[in-house]
């Protein structure tokens, strides 16, 4: 088994629901480390969902507000989450082209 750390990078995600990252086929990732920025310079609320390939999605966070140029951690100081092959890590905000998304994960292929 081949083990592969990465960094994912979204930028600019706004009101439509972002696919961040998809599991490959015969994959298993846990997410590490997941940082969100708010580029605004007022209050944005955030949406963090995972989907399975039987299109059940889930909140991992829902309408979590991110203050003016700052950023929240969803994942982090040593919470990690799996993700099943083909499972989808998605990300939404109120507003346009107000976040970066930076996911760093581990995957066992």
């Amino acid at each position: 088994m081949a083990t592969n750390f990465k960094n994912i990078i979204a930028k600019d995600v706004g009101t439509q629901r972002v696919a961040v990252y998809t599991t490959p086929a015969a994959t298993s990732t846990t997410i590490i480390g997941m940082n969100i920025a708010n580029l605004t310079g007022s209050m944005v609320d955030c949406s963090v969902e995972i989907g399975d390939e039987a299109s059940n999605i889930g909140f991992l966070v829902k309408d979590m507000p991110i203050a003016p140029n700052s950023s929240m951690k969803p994942i982090g100081k040593g919470e990690k989450i799996v993700l099943d092959a083909t499972n989808v890590l998605y990300v939404t905000s109120n507003q346009t082209d107000s976040l970066d998304v930076i996911l760093s994960i581990v995957e066992i292929v």
